[in-house]
């Protein structure tokens, strides 16, 4: 007799990651070779505070900025794309400079996140090895909204 269990299934291929930049265009980095993908959080969401006399003050911080890495791999077509934007951005005015957005669809989770004021924070690191590889890219962002 089978038990009726139920099980949470993930798959990265479900997960939609789309990067836009209304000069550069949209890529659906899913369709295209996106590879892993890292969301860090740029500050804590609380410190506390003491005084002289002992008192302690809880402060809430509300700073939605960080850092998305991305495992993308080399010669992939959403690695020209990423090279592409990188190099449009490099060279932008200052009022085009952080128009890039990023959005992060994850049915599992049943979440969306959206982020806006994407930026490159550096040039990916070249590597060359005997066989294709992944190439690093990290992008910071000004603020994460969840949908």
């Amino acid at each position: 007799m089978a038990k009726n269990t139920s099980f949470a299934v993930y798959s990265l291929p479900d997960v939609v990651t789309v990067i836009n930049n209304p000069s550069v265009g949209k890529c659906v980095l899913s369709k295209v070779g996106g590879g892993r993908i890292t969301v860090s959080y740029a500050n804590d969401m609380a410190s506390v505070t003491t005084t002289a006399t002992g008192y302690v003050v809880i402060n809430k911080l509300v700073a939605k900025n960080g850092a998305i890495s991305m495992e993308i791999p080399t010669n992939s077509e959403a690695d020209s794309f990423l090279r592409k934007l990188i190099a449009y951005v490099e060279k932008a005015k200052t009022s085009e400079f952080a128009l890039t957005t990023l959005s992060l669809q994850d049915p599992a989770a049943k979440r969306t996140l959206n982020f806006t004021g994407v930026v490159p924070q550096k040039k990916p690191d070249e590597g060359y090895d005997q066989t294709s590889g992944n190439r690093q890219y990290t992008f910071l962002f000004a603020e994460m909204t969840t949908a």
